[in-house]
């Protein structure tokens, strides 16, 4: 007999998010703590994600069709 695998926690089967088939990955910056504050004063009152905001600075022509 083959003993069934026990899930216990968020480790359960089927758990987590579905997949949308978008891949992502992650980019990291240094800076220093304050730069760090503006950068996201800056995004918060543009409107946008932090990550929204430091693409569209940085490649300003990627919305464009």
């Amino acid at each position: 007999m083959s003993e069934e695998k026990k899930y216990t926690g968020y480790g359960y089967h089927g758990g987590g998010r579905k997949a949308t088939g978008i891949k992502r990955t992650f980019l990291s910056v240094s800076c220093q703590p304050e730069e760090a504050e503006l950068v996201k004063e800056l995004a918060k009152k543009s409107g946008k994600t932090l990550s929204a905001f430091i693409l569209d600075a940085v490649l300003p022509d990627r919305n464009k069709n």
